[in-house]
């Protein structure tokens, strides 16, 4: 009876369980994966988190990251466009000089729709024979003139000059064909004719003389002032002198004009 009371669980008093102790990591005492793993973990997170845009990143508002486009060029730009890197083509320069030829044969047909007939074919051939007389007779004269004031020209190079002014010529009269034949066709008055035909051939010479005298200047600016006002003055000697040639050959050539072939 008295072992049965002293055994009884009421009589004794609780027992708190044992604090738990820090867990503290010596530096003798193993690391376990666990623990190793808690700093690289959280270091991957904070190196995948977003990061904020710098100042960097961001583009101004001048630029633009689209890709660029290159610079397209017309038929015209191509065809006149000189070649300041490689050799001159002769054979090229030839087919130059040829299609200028071909874009003033253009204007001498609209010349010769006032008359029509054979008027055409004198027209067509007349026109371009101005650019062929004065790059065969001119031009020549104009480099022996340069070449004695020590001009730094050589002779493909004025080639090459004269082909991309009987194409600037060209294609000017070309254009100004439309024009010229709606105005030659009906213009009551063979004067009117005239003029209109004459001031268009004007057009088209003043534009090869200039783009001939543009093609030679360079490099000329390494000359003397004397051979500078020389090279000057004997540009002005063809320029005038290709003004009249043209114009002579366009007055014995041209029907319009009182002339024929």
């Amino acid at each position: 009876m008295h072992a049965h009371a002293s055994l009884d669980p009421t009589h004794f008093p609780a027992v708190p369980p044992p604090a738990e102790r820090p867990h503290t990591l010596s530096p003798d005492a193993p690391s376990s994966p666990e623990t190793d793993a808690t700093p690289l973990t959280s270091q991957a997170s904070a190196s995948r988190a977003p990061r904020p845009p710098s100042a960097t990143d961001i583009p101004s508002a001048g630029t633009s990251n689209a890709p660029e486009m290159p610079s397209l060029q017309g038929w015209a730009a191509t065809f006149l466009a000189p070649d300041l890197t490689g050799p001159v083509v002769l054979r090229t320069e030839a087919i130059r000089f040829c299609t200028g030829a071909g874009l003033a044969s253009l204007y001498g047909l609209a010349l010769g729709t006032r008359q029509g007939g054979t008027a055409l074919l004198h027209h067509a051939l007349g026109v371009p024979a101005a650019h062929l007389a004065v790059a065969g007779l001119a031009v020549p004269a104009l480099f022996i003139a340069l070449a004695l004031f020590d001009a730094p020209l050589d002779p493909p190079r004025v080639v090459a000059s004269a082909a991309r002014a009987a194409a600037s010529s060209g294609l000017v009269l070309a254009g100004l064909a439309p024009a010229a034949a709606l105005y030659v066709v009906t213009s009551e008055s063979p004067m009117a004719a005239l003029v209109a035909g004459v001031l268009g051939l004007m057009v088209g010479g003043f534009a090869g003389v200039t783009r001939l005298l543009h093609e030679l200047r360079r490099g000329f600016d390494r000359q003397s002032e004397t051979s500078r006002i020389a090279t000057s003055l004997v540009f002005a000697m063809f320029a005038l002198f290709a003004t009249v040639l043209a114009g002579r050959v366009w007055l014995s050539s041209l029907p319009i004009l009182g002339g024929a072939l």
